[in-house]
């Protein structure tokens, strides 16, 4: 179940790339995410474990992942190593005219008979990801969130 959805900051590469790759700032942008980190030591690449706590309709869990691809200037992937579901995911950002394109990948890996809810889960998550973009682009351009995280 691939969720994509795509926005222009007005801000450079570098300045956005920046700061998705500091995994502590997710807590910042993301709805439903509490707390951030890099599991690993050094810089982001190939290899990097993070994770992520989330509250979500009042559940908390913990996510992790690993960086899987990283082209500096161009993207980064990453895939989770321990999820409730499997998930991959893309950041790709591109320099354009007043700022920088980016377009985030999500794709949930429900197979077999828990796909039978790919249609309801990207019914709740797609607006969810693409209200996190707009508070990436408001925190960028403005310093601040477009919605208040509860």
């Amino acid at each position: 179940m691939l969720i994509q959805h795509t926005v222009i900051i007005r801000k450079p590469l570098a300045a956005v790339e920046s700061y998705l790759t500091d995994i502590a700032n997710n807590c910042e942008w993301q709805e439903d995410v509490s707390e951030s980190g890099v599991l690993t030591d050094g810089d982001i690449g190939i290899g990097t474990k993070g994770f992520e706590k989330r509250i979500f309709m009042n559940v908390s869990f913990r996510t992790e992942w690993v960086v899987t691809a990283y082209t500096p200037g161009k993207s980064f992937a990453f895939s989770s190593s321990s999820s409730i579901a499997p998930y991959d995911g893309k950041f790709d950002y591109e320099s354009v005219e007043g700022g920088t394109k980016v377009t985030f990948s999500f794709d949930i890996r429900n197979n077999g008979i828990h796909g039978m809810f790919n249609p309801i889960m990207k019914s709740v998550f797609s607006p969810r990801f693409r209200g996190n973009l707009d508070n990436l682009v408001s925190i960028l351009e403005n310093g601040s969130t477009s919605t208040t995280k509860s």
